[in-house]
C-alpha cells in the first residue's frame, strides 16, 4: 500500500510493507516537517502582486511555517494564496513591507494585513469557497499587551499605567474622529480644573467652563462651514483684535461699552478716523424725528450752514436781493435783458418758459384764440372787440410748455427768467 500524507502539514504517513530501508530518511523528514508547522518562522520574500504560499506534500515548502514574516518590495498590494485550498491552516503573520497583505484561499472571505502590522490567520480548507479569518481581531485587548485592534470596547474605563503615564496618538500617528456623547466632558488638569462639553440639556451649544482660553498671536478662531468669520490677535500687525467678517450685536440687553474715548487719540474710529465727538454731543439727536432722507440733505455740508446758504445765494439767487434777517425782494435784475423778448407772425406761439405775449391779428375779426396747456387742456381766449372791420388784440400770460394758436397773429413775447 502506497503512502499517503495528511490533509492540512503534508506529512507522509508511510504504507504497509513500503519504505523498506527509507524508513529513517522519511521519518526524519517528516519530523522536519512536524518542528516547521509547530515553531517554524519562514521569512517570505514578496515581489510584484501577486505570491503563491504552497504546502506540499512530503516536502518541506514555505506554506509549513508557522509564522510568516513578510519582506520584499511588492510593487502594490501583494494578494498571497494559500494552497492547496483544502488544507487548514494557521498562520501568525508580520508584515514587514511597505505595502498590504492579502490573503486568500478560494472564493470565500479574504484577511487584508496592513504594512507594517500583524495578524493571526485562519484558513478553513474548504476548497474552491475557502474563507480566510483574521482571528486577531476576536481577541480582547489584555493589559499590557501591544497590537493592533480593529474595534476596542471598554465596559467601564480606559486607563493608563499612571497619572500622565500614556499619550493616545503621537506626532506621526494621529487619531481620527473622537465622539462625545451629549452633555459628557472634556476635562483637563490633575484637578479637573477645565471642561468642555456639548451642553445638549442647557443650549445646545459648546460650553467650556472653569477658566481661560488662549489663542496665540496670529492664530484665528474661524465660525461657520466656510469659515466666514474669523477673530484673531493681529500681533505682526498693529496687535490689534482683528475680526474678519460682519458682526451684528443681537436685540434686547445687549450693549457695546468703549471705556476709553478721550477725543483725541483714543476711542471710537471710524476707517481709522478718530470720532471727536463726544457722547453728549452726538445725544443731541436723541428725539430727532427725520427721516433718513432727511438727514441726508446735511451730506457734503462742510462748514456753517448759514455760511452754506450765503455762499449758495450769492451763486444763484440772482434774481432775489436779502432786505434784512427776514424779508427778501426782488432785484431789479429781476429779468433777463438778453435774449428774453421776441416778435414774429405767426399761426402758433409755444412758450418754453413762462412768457407774457401781446399781440393783433394781422387781418379784421377774427379774434378768438385757443391756448393748449402741457397736459393739453385748450382754453378759449376771446379778444373780440365787435368791431368787424378792425384789428383785434390781446395780452396774457403763457405757462411754460403751453401754445396760443388761432388765425395768424404778430406779436411781442417777454419770456420771465430770473436775470
Amino acid at each position: 500500500m502506497p503512502s499517503t500524507y495528511t490533509d492540512s502539514g503534508g506529512i507522509e504517513k508511510i504504507g504497509l510493507g513500503e519504505k523498506a530501508g527509507a524508513w529513517g530518511t522519511t521519518t526524519n523528514n517528516n519530523f522536519d516537517i512536524i518542528d516547521r508547522l509547530i515553531n517554524g518562522v519562514g521569512a517570505i520574500t514578496l515581489s510584484g502582486t501577486t505570491h503563491t504560499l504552497t504546502t506540499s506534500d512530503g516536502s518541506l515548502s514555505d506554506g509549513m511555517f508557522k509564522v510568516l514574516v513578510l519582506g520584499g518590495s511588492p510593487s502594490g498590494t501583494n494578494t498571497i494564496t494559500i494552497s492547496p485550498n483544502d488544507a487548514d491552516k494557521l498562520y501568525f503573520v508580520k508584515n514587514g513591507t511597505s505595502q498590504t497583505a492579502t490573503f486568500t484561499q478560494g472564493s470565500g472571505a479574504d484577511v487584508s494585513v496592513a504594512a507594517g502590522e500583524a495578524a493571526i490567520v485562519f484558513a478553513d480548507g474548504a476548497g474552491s469557497g475557502a474563507a480566510v479569518t483574521d482571528l486577531s481581531t476576536l481577541f480582547p485587548m489584555k493589559t499590557g499587551v501591544a497590537g493592533s485592534f480593529t474595534t476596542v470596547t471598554a465596559s467601564s474605563s480606559l486607563l493608563p499605567d499612571a497619572s500622565g503615564g500614556a499619550d493616545i496618538g503621537s506626532t506621526s500617528l494621529e487619531w481620527g474622529d473622537i465622539y462625545i456623547a451629549d452633555d459628557k466632558k472634556i476635562k483637563f488638569g490633575s484637578d479637573q480644573d477645565i471642561s468642555m462639553e456639548y451642553d445638549e440639556d442647557g443650549t445646545d451649544s459648546l460650553l467650556i467652563s472653569g477658566g481661560d482660553v488662549t489663542i496665540a498671536d496670529d492664530k484665528k478662531l474661524f465660525f461657520g462651514t466656510d469659515k466666514d468669520v474669523s477673530i484673531e490677535y493681529d500681533e505682526d500687525g498693529n496687535n490689534t483684535m482683528l475680526v474678519t467678517g460682519d458682526v451684528v450685536f443681537a436685540d434686547g440687553s445687549t450693549s457695546v461699552d468703549i471705556k476709553s474715548h478721550d477725543l483725541s487719540a483714543n476711542g471710537l474710529k471710524l476707517d481709522g478716523t478718530l470720532v471727536t465727538a463726544s457722547a453728549a454731543e452726538i445725544n443731541k439727536l436723541d428725539g430727532v424725528t427725520s427721516t433718513t432722507t432727511e438727514l441726508n440733505y446735511t451730506d457734503g455740508v462742510s462748514s456753517n450752514i448759514q455760511t452754506q446758504l450765503n455762499t449758495k445765494h450769492d451763486a444763484v439767487g440772482n434774481g432775489l436781493q436779502e432786505d434784512n434777517a427776514t424779508t427778501v425782494s426782488l432785484k431789479s435784475s429781476f429779468l433777463a435783458s438778453n435774449g428774453a423778448c421776441s416778435t414774429g407772425t405767426v399761426t402758433s406761439f409755444t412758450a418754453s418758459v413762462p412768457t407774457f405775449i401781446s399781440g393783433r391779428t394781422t387781418s379784421t375779426g377774427g379774434g378768438t384764440f385757443t391756448v393748449t396747456e402741457a397736459d393739453s387742456s385748450t382754453h378759449t381766449l376771446d379778444m373780440r372787440d365787435g368791431d368787424g372791420g378792425t384789428y383785434d388784440v390781446f395780452a396774457t400770460l403763457l405757462p411754460g410748455g403751453s401754445t396760443i394758436s388761432g388765425n395768424q397773429f404778430t406779436y411781442l413775447a417777454v419770456q420771465l427768467i430770473p436775470g
